[in-house]
């Protein structure tokens, strides 16, 4: 279940009204601006921000902020309900640009999030006279969980040797490594657990009395007894041959 944590909401006034030589200047074809101010994978948050610019003498300008993310399961963009978003923002009067910023926290992963930010002007009837739209940059949050991978296997005096490679982001619990020799099993080699980005070398004697003949096929797998709840399931096997 996602859990959002509290949204942070900071209005900056940045600029006073406009100097009336600043009219002559070619109008900009837009008056809003989404960004990405921050985007932490290490705790699971990001920070987006709204920028709105005063349009000819409308009195009042306002914004809305809308939450989307995209994960492997989806075939769109899709709307988060989160507390706070959705919800129009008015900038103080009298400002000539005004910024906010909206920060969620505990997101979920892995998964692509983006602030599609909605802008518009009213005069002083409460009349809509111009709207926009922006969306912001994406902050990805990757896959968190451990990922074992088996980087070699080889047959070096007399036993089976094999490289274990964490490249997740978070460490693996105990799993098991099995090894096979032209397609049976030999060994299972128990591995009490594995930090991420890190590598173990597990090893097993052959059987007594056999020896791995030159051309011999062999692989080794990591998690043979699926234990670990991986980011990737299909790289866990190496092979090779004596």
């Amino acid at each position: 279940m996602i859990r959002w944590g509290r949204i942070i909401g900071v209005s900056v006034a940045l600029f006073g009204l406009l100097a009336a030589g600043a009219q002559a200047r070619a109008p900009q074809l837009t008056y809003g601006k989404a960004t990405l101010v921050s985007c932490m994978k290490d705790t699971r948050q990001a920070t987006f921000e709204g920028q709105v610019r005063v349009f000819k003498a409308a009195p009042r300008m306002q914004m809305r902020f809308t939450l989307q993310a995209f994960t492997p399961d989806d075939s769109r963009w899709r709307k988060l309900d989160v507390p706070n978003f959705g919800e129009w923002i008015t900038a103080p009067a009298g400002l000539g640009k005004y910024t906010y910023d909206k920060t969620v926290q505990d997101l979920l992963a892995p998964a692509s999030y983006r602030a599609v930010v909605d802008f518009r002007w009213r005069d002083r009837r409460g009349k809509t006279i111009r709207t926009e739209r922006a969306i912001s940059p994406l902050c990805k949050q990757p896959d968190a969980r451990p990922d074992l991978v088996m980087r070699s296997v080889t047959f070096d005096d007399g036993s089976y040797v094999g490289i274990v490679y964490n490249r997740g982001r978070e460490a693996a619990g105990p799993f098991g490594v099995a090894f096979l020799v032209d397609g049976t099993m030999i060994a299972t080699v128990d591995v009490s657990g594995l930090a991420p980005q890190t590598p173990v070398t597990v090893m097993t004697p052959a059987p007594a009395g056999s020896a791995c003949a030159a051309g011999t096929p062999i692989q080794a797998v990591a998690d043979s007894r699926s234990e670990v709840d991986e980011a990737d399931e299909e790289n866990n096997a190496f092979s090779s041959f004596c």
